[in-house]
């Protein structure tokens, strides 16, 4: 199989080019660049044309692969990132490259993006199906030429492959290929500095390169996919203090651990479940293994990541480095012994020369060092030039004679003058250059921090817009309505809090479930049938998922998009009981992010709080509104509390039956406290008209209603179900 790279050198060109020729496959390599130092091994042969060359479309006819792999997001070309003019080149050149690969209308093409596409921070690990919103320039224009591609896919209906990789790791071969990596960056800060400096909040998705690459090499063997847009990733979420305590204790020698958290988040993991189901993925070294075989591949060849004055350097290697040194600082004077002979040769020649004897070869001699090396060795030039000419007129004259001849001061001051001018000239303009460059870095660097900036403000701007927008029900604002709830009934509160719920999170599917001490949760109120799917009455313990995350007190996620169950949930830490649990079953998957998370858990913390605050209000009128030892609700209260359902009902929020008490072996305060052992909390008994006992169920199901009746049989007290209007 003919493979066409086309990518620049980097880490991942280097891997994949090994592993298509140990395969057995022709590769081909367009290194959009005339630089023919760039070193490609195993590769049949290379084209170093610019991506927008008119000739990259002959390099496709003359090669004619049958796959393509554009490098994207992994070109060693792609190096400015955060500048506008790299990434127009980048851009304008892809489009090149993809035009002049359709015209061949054969074979498939690979564009390796990754996980920059997505700037913001995400709780769950990204699918395929989330829309990236990148932050930055570099981003944009990786998404940019997803985008182009999926064009040649969607429109010409080609065979275009996306393929967005997460953050790698890998061994690191030199130091400036450990600085682009997030864990060889920092590995390679311990080796120098001896600190690790980490962000608690900050976490990524690491993926082995070895691991990528045979990712990407299965994408290049399958005969057919299923989708455009996979993700390779090893959906490892990895937070930089994970990474900072195993190179912590990868190093013999004890680093120091800088803790640099900031208030702002960052969790980008990319999912590669559709990726895996297809063509299946393995992880082949874990990052602590990495970060192991880094460490002593640093100690082994130290001289690639330190500087030459690094005290971590051996002594052998520190006294190769000063020599290097020493010979570089004297190799130009050097340069001008050596090429001081054929200038004083030539000079003796010309001398006695018809010709030549007008042209002033030490002139030209000095000048070249001054163009060259500047004034430093213009003026030892200017020196071995006096010393030559003065030897050359002692053939003729005696020495008193030369140094007191005029002419020979006045050819000193010419050779010194033009020499020095010069020399100066050409040191004023490298420092110009250098100071030049160092401002456009520095200007370079100030545009990168605006970017950001105006990247946060623009963030900041979007949230203030939406919470104007949703004004009605800012967190302030439900605050206040919660708190007018304080001296209603609990379940008042709770119907309340439940339409509250479904305006504030913009999820029309909202379900409160309450928790008694078996850990048995049964449905209390919803807002839409999806939202009562789980049933009336559900075992926590069965419901793995939802379970832990409410032993943990966290905010239960569906990370598999699981359609049993909800998309969010969460219940409130607290002593009192029963507990409440409140699941988002439709919440959007680009939704499910760190403040909606933190909105959920105040929403709830708001609600419960209220809750509790009214259910101690009751307790205080408890003389005026309870009988039978405080175990049955008088006449008016039961009866507005079942005004509360009914209207709940009529809403579509809630089940309950009533039933009625209609004989029983004991008395009124016995009977009350036999029922009250067998209900749940937030049902109650009641009070009738005429005296009678009535049974309140709320949220119950036919079959155990049924149960009920079955179990209070057998203590000797006779209920049947009932309609609302007898009470």
């Amino acid at each position: 199989m003919d493979v066409m790279l086309v990518g620049g050198s980097s880490p991942m060109m280097r891997k994949l080019s090994l592993k298509l020729y140990k395969e057995g496959h022709r590769v081909f390599v367009l290194t959009g660049n005339r630089n023919p130092s760039e070193r490609f091994e195993h590769v049949f042969e290379r084209y170093d044309f610019p991506y927008s060359a008119s000739s990259v479309e002959e390099v496709f006819r003359s090669v004619n692969p049958d796959v393509t792999i554009i490098l994207g997001a992994f070109d060693g070309n792609f190096v400015e990132r955060n500048s506008k003019t790299g990434a127009v080149e980048f851009i304008a050149g892809l489009q090149n490259v993809l035009l002049s690969w359709s015209a061949l209308n054969k074979g498939r093409l690979i564009y390796l993006s990754s996980a920059e596409v997505y700037g913001s921070s995400y709780v769950l690990p990204v699918s395929e199906n989330v829309t990236p919103v990148p932050s930055g320039i570099g981003a944009t224009a990786i998404l940019q030429g997803e985008e182009s591609c999926k064009f040649y896919c969607e429109r010409l209906k080609r065979d275009v492959v996306v393929l967005r990789i997460d953050c790698l790791y890998d061994i690191p071969q030199n130091k400036s290929e450990a600085e682009k990596g997030i864990l060889e960056k920092k590995c390679l800060d311990a080796f120098r500095n001896g600190t690790i400096t980490y962000k608690k909040n900050y976490a990524y998705g690491l993926t082995y390169a070895g691991d990528a690459v045979e990712g990407i090499y299965k994408v290049v063997l399958c005969e057919n996919h299923k989708y455009g847009v996979y993700n390779i990733s090893s959906t490892q979420k990895y937070s930089e203090d994970q990474m900072a305590n195993a190179i912590d204790k990868a190093f013999e020698k004890e680093t120091e651990k800088i803790d640099n958290t900031l208030e702002e988040q960052n969790f980008v993991i990319l999912s590669g479940s559709r990726f895996s189901e297809e063509f299946g993925f393995k992880v082949k070294y874990t990052p602590e293994e990495i970060v192991q075989k880094t460490v002593k591949f640093m100690k082994r060849h130290s001289g690639r990541f330190l500087d030459s004055e690094h005290p971590g350097l051996s002594i052998w290697r520190r006294i190769y480095y000063k020599v290097i040194k020493l010979l570089g600082a004297w190799f130009p004077y050097f340069e001008n012994l050596v090429l001081f002979i054929p200038f004083f040769m030539l000079n003796n020649r010309a001398t006695e020369s018809l010709y030549f004897s007008k042209i002033d070869f030490y002139l030209i001699y000095v000048l070249i060092f001054a163009v060259v090396h500047g004034q430093r060795q213009a003026t030892f030039s200017g020196v071995l030039a006096t010393a030559g000419y003065i030897f050359r007129q002692m053939y003729g004259k005696t020495g008193i004679a030369v140094v007191t001849d005029y002419n020979t001061y006045v050819w000193i001051a010419e050779i010194f003058i033009v020499g020095l001018v010069v020399g100066f000239m050409k040191d004023r303009i490298n420092f110009l250059k250098e100071e030049k460059e160092q401002e456009v870095e520095f200007l370079a660097e100030r545009v990168t921090d605006i970017t950001d900036i105006n990247d946060s403000n623009l963030r900041v701007k979007e949230g203030l817009i939406t919470q104007v927008v949703n004004y009605d029900y800012s967190l302030g604002t439900v605050y206040d309505m919660i708190e007018q709830l304080g001296e209603d009934h609990p379940i008042n509160v709770l119907f309340r809090a439940l339409t509250l719920i479904r305006n504030v999170t913009d999820c029309n599917d909202v379900s409160v479930y309450l928790i008694d001490s078996d850990n048995n949760a049964r449905l209390f109120g919803y807002t839409s049938e999806k939202a009562r799917t789980m049933g009336h009455k559900v075992n926590l313990p069965q419901i793995q998922p939802i379970y832990d995350a409410i032993s943990k007190n966290i905010v239960y996620l569906n990370r598999n998009m699981d359609s049993n169950y909800p998309m969010m949930a969460y219940c409130p830490s607290g002593e009192s009981k029963p507990g409440l649990l409140i699941m988002l079953w439709s919440i959007p998957f680009e939704r499910m992010t760190i403040d909606e998370s933190n909105r959920l858990i105040v929403l709830c913390r708001l609600i419960k709080k209220a809750a509790n605050r009214a259910a101690g209000y009751l307790e205080l009128q408890a003389a005026e509104r309870l009988t039978d030892g405080g175990k049955t609700l008088k006449y008016e209260p039961f009866l507005k509390l079942v005004a509360e359902y009914r209207e709940a009902k009529k809403k579509y929020m809630t089940d309950y039956n009533i039933l009625k008490v209609i004989s029983s072996e004991t008395d009124n305060e016995n009977t009350a406290d036999i029922i009250s052992k067998q209900l749940h909390p937030f049902d109650c008994i009641g009070c009738g008209k005429n005296g009678e006992r009535y049974i309140l169920l709320s949220g119950s199901s036919e079959s155990e209603y049924i149960n009920l009746k079955e179990r209070l049989m057998q203590s000797g007290i006779v209920t049947e179900l009932t309609e609302e209007t007898e009470l």
